[in-house]
């Protein structure tokens, strides 16, 4: 009995030992953290000035008994800007030269040939750009002159128009001016466009001088490949109005019914460089009121210039 005894206690121990071998203990029961979802801040770059264009354009004016290269030879250098997709801006400076071969009479004085420096201007502006119009700021400045503008435009696909007005300050003038130029309405179908325009200026305070034309214009797109388009325009002057100081210091009235030509063109060198011009001809035709002194002429715009887009 004694060793069945003691068979017993060692069959105990070693099934013990067994167990403990065979079946691993349980592991600790570890309690995970929630998982917080953190939310991704998108941060955007703050809008950069950016430079998208530069341009030079050389322009020659002349009127019918002036000087026989061009009264004003214009010189002017564009570079524009922007901000973002909505703020566009454009600085210009222009420089102007008269330039004659032979001496020549004008408003009854004579003067020498040879090139000489007539002038200047710098325009600066700022647009804010909306889905159907625009509106901005412009300054200008330049000899005796300085202008401040509000253009604004609009855009519905057929039906455009734009205008500017502008306070006028004159250094050598005893009255400052309000001006206005603007094409309220322009119908566009196909290639044709007919629009309605306006020009005037009234002198503020005591100033007695005006004037005021308005003129119905037709515009044609004449023909256009993939980089080639060629334009035409007639402009009508229907309506006129001007009052100012003729040589003998008095007020002079008279009116001028002219009529207008312009050929234009543009070509893309290449996706970014675009080369253009235009030739406008001007016949007026004065209409007297008052001591009329003005005798029929014409005037003449020949412009050509390039405009790289980055």
């Amino acid at each position: 009995m004694k060793k069945l005894a003691l068979l017993l206690a060692a069959l105990s121990v070693a099934s013990v030992s067994y167990a403990k071998e065979v079946m691993p203990e349980a592991a600790p029961v570890v309690e995970e953290a929630p998982v917080v979802e953190q939310e991704v801040v998108e941060v955007k770059a703050a809008p950069v000035l950016r430079v998208t264009s530069i341009g030079q354009a050389l322009e020659i004016d002349n009127t019918s008994g002036a000087e026989d290269i061009g009264e004003a030879v214009h010189l002017a250098n564009t570079v524009g800007l922007a901000i973002g997709d909505n703020w566009t801006f454009e600085l210009m400076a222009r420089k102007t030269w008269s330039a004659s071969m032979d001496d020549y009479v004008k408003d009854g004085k004579t003067y020498s040939d040879g090139m000489k420096s007539a002038g200047h201007r710098v325009d600066l502006s700022a647009t804010r750009h909306f889905e159907n119009f625009a509106v901005g700021l412009k300054w200008r400045t330049e000899q005796d002159i300085e202008k401040f503008f509000l253009p604004v435009s609009y855009n519905y696909g057929m039906v455009s128009g734009w205008a500017t007005p502008a306070f006028v300050n004159y250094d050598n003038k005893s009255s400052d001016a309000w001006y206005l130029e603007a094409m309220p309405v322009i119908v566009k179908y196909g290639p044709v466009a007919l629009g309605y325009y306006f020009e005037g200026e009234e002198e503020t305070g005591s100033g007695d001088e005006h004037f005021a034309d308005h003129q119905v214009r037709l515009m044609l797109d004449l023909y256009s490949t993939d980089n080639f388009r060629l334009g035409a325009e007639y402009w009508y002057q229907f309506a006129s109005e001007h009052k100012e100081l003729n040589k003998d210091k008095k007020y002079e009235e008279y009116e001028n019914n002219k009529h207008v030509a312009v050929l234009s063109a543009a070509y893309d060198v290449t996706e970014n460089l675009t080369v253009d011009g235009y030739y406008r001809y001007d016949f007026n035709k004065y209409d007297g009121l008052v001591n009329v002194t003005k005798a029929d002429d014409y005037y003449g715009e020949f412009c050509v210039g390039w405009t790289y887009n980055f």
